[in-house]
């Protein structure tokens, strides 16, 4: 069972807002994080810092957690969600390690995975990352548009067996398309490389590789 299916409500309260301008709705509202599924938070919060070039931090400390857990929480009340490209594997694994480190040395008492069947994706992090992304892509039999909306311009998912290339942070790198994975804010498609391995990819980075005839100019 998941271990947010039956949260508790919320409390709501009319309050000032702190400029003057009026007033807010204060929400204050509890749900259950294990383990990994911290991990999983902060992880996301680092890992790009990391593959920006900005060092992790030898340590967090345990008011820096609530802090970043309470900016995720005020954001997702305002309808703001981050989107980035997928970081690389080396970036990925150092951060995961280190995620991992601080939640256990914050929290030592806090089980690991109370979910058993639950799947998280990183890239280049668990050695069944495939096996794990053919079980939650479904097939996609020809492409498909999203439209756009507050956050996300339109979005393009591919055919299965499409020719991408990733193009992200100067790099690219070829692959093929073999289904469409739900996620949030927006869903990613699925992607085996040509030089081995598979990642759930951000449609934002995607495109498809054009056959060109014989004699044509690049």
């Amino acid at each position: 069972m998941a271990i947010n299916a039956t949260p508790p409500p919320a409390i709501a309260a009319l309050v000032p807002d702190s400029e003057g301008h009026g007033k807010v709705l204060r929400i204050v509202y509890a749900h259950h994080l294990d383990g990994e599924s911290l991990a999983f938070q902060l992880f996301h919060r680092f890992v790009h810092r990391l593959q920006a070039g900005t060092p992790l931090p030898e340590e967090i400390t345990y008011s820096e957690v609530m802090a970043l857990l309470g900016e995720q929480g005020a954001d997702c009340a305002e309808g703001w969600h981050s989107s980035a490209n997928e970081a690389t594997e080396e970036a990925s694994n150092e951060a995961w390690q280190w995620v991992r480190d601080q939640v256990n040395r914050l929290f030592p008492g806090l089980s690991w995975k109370v979910e058993p069947d639950r799947r998280l994706n990183m890239p280049g992090i668990d050695a069944d990352q495939v096996a794990d992304i053919v079980i939650r892509a479904r097939p996609l039999a020809s492409d498909v548009t999203r439209p756009a909306t507050m956050f996300d311009p339109a979005l393009t998912y591919y055919a299965d067996g499409t020719h991408l290339i990733m193009r992200a942070r100067g790099t690219e790198r070829l692959g093929h398309a073999f289904g469409i994975a739900e996620g949030t804010p927006y869903a990613f498609q699925a992607v085996r490389w040509e030089d081995g391995g598979a990642d759930l990819i951000a449609p934002h980075v995607l495109h498809r590789v054009e056959t060109r005839a014989e004699g044509d100019t690049v």
